[in-house]
């Protein structure tokens, strides 16, 4: 591997501390990145496609930065789709026992992750195959999907694999020893998500914000500086690990956004053979009955809705360290 990047390419998830990267390369303050990468769910608040929008024409446009906006689809519609075994972490609840649990965060991978690496490797120059049946579904587009079967459903439907398209393009890798410096936007509030997970042999990480010891509050005084004065938090509408703060502020400034969550909710509580129940909300309530208004301290006692292990911290802020696709999951405030 040679010992200077091919490419800089930012990470840019359109809140405080990429839009604050991408606007320190566009005015010379950091070196010029070659792109910035979007990898957008299908799922974000229309104020921060607006947000996006903006920054690509009066910030990267005029840099000569160009931003791809990348997908592997509609979130909140594959995770309802029972040909498709998407999930979010939602919080469970055993409707027999009353026992709670989490599901796995494995959006972050698929919806972010994934895509991101996947233009990393064009533009880093990788071939894209020829169009291949789908071996899956032998190139029908149809199959029995695999979670069917256990349960006995033989019932065939789209194949989750090519998209019912019936053939499948893969992007190859990048020519030996090129790589790319993925830009990601951590500052020093968050130092303790700083992790290598998403390291390749053709991508590695940077931390420009680290690296100028710039906080989140000095990103925010940076953007207000610019004129920026209000940038969206970018996630998914309906993440599980929104906080009451975040669920109010929904509720009572985006109320199709909160309706459009209360909706997904109710739809993803059940589904084919699952035992447990699913909220979004962390009470394991429905999302439009949740106490999402602050409480009483007393109301976090184990003789109301939250039992001893809700944590009335978490359930106000949120889970501290997000669904950065790049980030260490500690389940506590990074130090």
């Amino acid at each position: 591997m040679t010992q200077q990047p091919a490419l800089r390419i930012l990470s840019l998830g359109a809140g405080v501390q990429s839009t604050t990267l991408l606007m320190l390369s566009a005015d010379g303050t950091l070196p010029k990145v070659d792109a910035a990468v979007f990898a957008d769910t299908g799922w974000e608040p229309a104020a921060v496609y607006e947000h996006l929008d903006r920054l690509e024409a009066e910030v990267a446009q005029p840099a000569g930065i160009p931003i791809y906006r990348v997908s592997t689809g509609q979130i909140q519609e594959d995770v309802l789709d029972p040909d498709k075994q998407r999930s979010l972490p939602a919080h469970t609840r055993d409707p027999e026992t009353g026992e709670h649990g989490m599901l796995n965060r494995r959006c972050t991978q698929t919806y972010k992750l994934t895509p991101i690496l996947r233009q990393a490797r064009l533009l880093l120059g990788a071939q894209t195959s020829d169009p291949a049946p789908c071996r899956y579904c032998d190139g029908t587009g149809e199959r029995i999907a695999p979670w069917r079967a256990k349960r006995d459903d033989h019932t065939p439907g789209p194949c989750s694999v090519c998209n019912a398209t019936g053939t499948l393009a893969r992007v190859g890798q990048p020519p030996a020893g090129v790589w790319a410096e993925q830009w990601i936007g951590f500052s020093t509030d968050e130092i303790g998500r700083v992790s290598d997970r998403g390291d390749t042999r053709y991508s590695r990480s940077r931390h420009p914000l680290l690296e100028l010891n710039m906080s989140r509050t000095q990103c925010d005084a940076y953007l207000k500086h610019r004129g920026w004065t209000s940038v969206e938090k970018s996630a998914c509408i309906g993440c599980p690990f929104h906080g009451n703060a975040e669920w109010r502020r929904m509720r009572d400034t985006d109320p199709e956004s909160w309706q459009r969550a209360v909706d997904f909710d109710k739809a993803y509580r059940t589904g084919p053979g699952l035992r447990h129940e699913r909220f979004l909300h962390i009470s394991r309530l429905p999302l439009g009955e949740a106490p999402i208004d602050r409480v009483r301290p007393s109301e976090w006692q184990q003789d109301t809705v939250f039992d001893a292990v809700y944590d009335a911290e978490l359930a106000e802020q949120g889970d501290p360290d997000g669904c950065s696709p790049w980030a260490c999951r500690s389940g506590q405030p990074a130090a």
